[in-house]
């Protein structure tokens, strides 16, 4: 004779295996939610630092720019060189002398 309650109460084990691997991957994708969650926090953090150090570096960029062009300016040159008296005068001040180039002789043609 057969025991009809065992039958009744007993629990078939591939409904639990399935059950199992339910929460396994549940587990798995709440798992996973979280580490490109972090993640992505991370690389925004990056992100903001790396931007502000492009605007730290455009600033120092711009007041290099205003320095060069200050000290190329044409008042600026003559101010460091009535300083050091080294005895420079600007291009106007010269005497130019324009030279004419003669043909080069070709010493393989037998012109000379």
């Amino acid at each position: 004779m057969k025991n009809r309650l065992k039958d009744q109460h007993s629990i078939k084990l591939s409904m639990m295996f399935v059950w199992i691997m339910a929460v396994f991957i549940t587990m798995f994708g709440g798992i996973e939610f979280l580490y490109l969650k972090n993640r992505v926090l991370r690389i925004s953090d990056e992100l903001k630092i790396q931007e502000e150090e492009l605007a730290d570096m455009k600033r120092k960029n711009s007041r290099l720019e205003a320095m060069l062009a200050k000290g190329s300016s044409p008042q600026e040159l003559e101010n460091r060189l009535k300083e050091w008296k080294i005895g420079l005068v600007k291009m106007s001040e010269l005497e130019v002398i324009m030279m004419e180039e003669s043909a080069p002789i070709d010493f393989f043609a037998g012109n000379e």
